[in-house]
């Protein structure tokens, strides 16, 4: 250690290197950590940065020998253009926290960043032996919400029909309907009992690193990365499989005790299944000390120029000021925030909280939430649910992008009618609700759906209830608009009430009781 330290007091420029480059990574993991906190089918994520730099390190061990390149000059070009580009970056991803697009584009900045550092020590021959580790990074980064759609919800409804038949063929009648199972009279929603389809990217990401752990040749990773699908999909089947049996037999509180116990099951099985198959596909390869070179050190790379890492460090700086001084400058006349929170009724014997499906929470991805559900002295029934977001926590647009008309029709409600927006009033406080009828099997419910930004913006931008474009998300930013906290509050309505009207005025009479203002 006293001599590695010696070394590199005598080579500032990889210290210099370590520190710039650090602190790109250190911005584009600390920027993944809310999808990772929050969404279940990223929760490896917390792992890819020690994965990717054991890696790493195993590929220098047998690297080709640093030799001087005629490419000295690619650090200063790359990293000037990735310390321009992050000043906007910085300042639209303060907006969108959330935008996918943006997320990639930080990390594709710092790919680019460390492959031009590699490019310069030790040619084009070192970006392509150091490749499948930096590759491997994207592994953390969430994917575009219409493929991560498209690809779990078609691999639940697969697994649901599957998982019916499975059922049937062992003598239990099962009923696959939609995203549903039926036994007898209980019916299993697969997205509740978990279809596990959040195991299969991690199988898919572990795949990836026992086949590069073990140096698998091309058609033997691809054979890995295949496997690791078929295996997770049929442990999936078989954990969907017993919880529908155990609900369909002791009720949907046994399916509750058995949900999480299962699901660490299989994502063991599938890793320990992953490592087994990669261990057999192992067997015969090449050995891993002669997959490169004789082996390197960093302290032995070409010595390069100090200035283009302090302008990456100026330009990671420049984009904290910017931003600070862009939003600073917007929101300095804005009122302060009107903090209120809900006061459930709990002394309500029929009072009941539940909690909110997987899909909603790494949808939305609020920092709290509530749900819950009584029955009034006047046989009202009403359902509520409130979010709270953290300002900065997502962009502002994320909380209109879950509403009504998308998800009650999808639990078999059908909408009648939409009466816009009616603003009521509790104290300071005003909520604008937007108000619909949905019917099923001749009930009415009437829904009350409430969007509150602690501070609203000055321009008077008033938030829509659908996804949003990138010209809108942009629009956003060249405002100064960003998330400064936001609530959300849906009330439903049914049962003892028979005319829209008188729901409207039962609401007005219960809002002041639910409300509650804090300091």
């Amino acid at each position: 250690m006293p001599a590695t330290l010696a070394a590199l007091r005598r080579r500032p420029d990889l210290v210099a290197a370590t520190l710039a480059l650090g602190a790109l990574w250190l911005v584009v993991w600390s920027q993944q950590s809310l999808e990772w906190q929050v969404n279940p089918l990223y929760g490896y994520g917390w792992a890819i940065p020690l994965l990717a730099g054991y890696l790493f390190a195993e590929r220098l061990r047998d690297a080709a020998l640093p030799r001087p390149t005629a490419l000295g000059w690619l650090p200063a070009v790359v990293l000037g253009a990735v310390a321009l580009a992050l000043v906007p970056l910085r300042v639209i991803h303060e907006a969108n926290p959330d935008w996918v697009r943006i997320n990639w584009l930080m990390a594709a900045a710092a790919l680019g960043s460390t492959a031009a550092l590699l490019a310069a020590w030790g040619g084009w021959r070192w970006v392509w032996h150091f490749a499948f580790p930096l590759a491997f990074t994207l592994t953390a980064l969430p994917w575009p919400v219409w493929a991560e759609e498209a690809f779990t919800q078609g691999l639940m409804q697969l697994n649901t029909q599957f998982s019916a038949e499975g059922l049937s063929l062992c003598g239990i009648p099962a009923l696959a309907q939609g995203n549903t199972i039926a036994i007898g009279r209980t019916v299993v929603d697969v997205e509740e009992a978990c279809s596990g389809i959040r195991s299969l990217q991690t199988a898919f990401m572990m795949s990836l690193f026992f086949g590069e752990f073990y140096r698998l040749r091309v058609l033997r990773r691809i054979a890995l990365v295949v496997s690791s699908f078929l295996v997770a999909f049929l442990l999936n089947m078989a954990r969907t499989i017993t919880l529908t049996y155990v609900a369909g037999r002791d009720g949907t509180e046994a399916l509750d005790r058995w949900h999480d116990p299962m699901g660490n099951f299989v994502m063991i099985g599938c890793i320990v299944g992953l490592w087994g198959l990669a261990w057999f596909f192992a067997r015969g390869n090449r050995p891993r000390a002669l997959a490169g070179g004789p082996g390197a050190s960093l302290l032995a790379v070409p010595p390069l120029r100090l200035a283009p890492f302090f302008v990456l460090l100026a330009g990671l700086g420049a984009g904290e000021l910017a931003t600070r001084a862009w939003y600073g400058y917007h929101e300095s006349k804005l009122p302060p925030p009107l903090r209120w929170d809900l006061a459930w009724p709990r002394d309500n014997p029929s009072f009941a909280s539940t909690d909110f499906d997987e899909r909603t929470a790494k949808l939305l991805k609020y920092t709290d939430g509530a749900r819950g559900n009584w029955t009034d002295s006047a046989a009202v029934h009403w359902n509520v649910f409130f979010l709270r977001w953290e300002p900065g926590r997502v962009s502002k647009f994320l909380a209109g992008s879950h509403y009504p008309t998308v998800c009650f029709p999808a639990a078999g409600l059908e909408l009648v009618e939409d009466r816009g927006i009616i603003p009521l009033q509790v104290g300071a406080l005003t909520i604008p609700f937007r108000t619909y009828v949905f019917e099923r099997a001749g009930i009415h419910f009437y829904v009350f759906h409430g969007l509150v930004e602690e501070r609203p913006s000055v321009s008077g931008e008033a938030l829509d209830y659908r996804q949003v474009a990138a010209d809108e998300r942009l629009a956003s930013v060249l405002a100064g608009n960003r998330n400064l906290g936001q609530r959300v509050l849906g009330i439903t309505v049914a049962g003892g009430v028979d005319h829209y009207d008188d729901a409207v005025a039962l609401l007005r009479r219960q809002l002041p009781q639910l409300v509650r203002f804090s300091p």
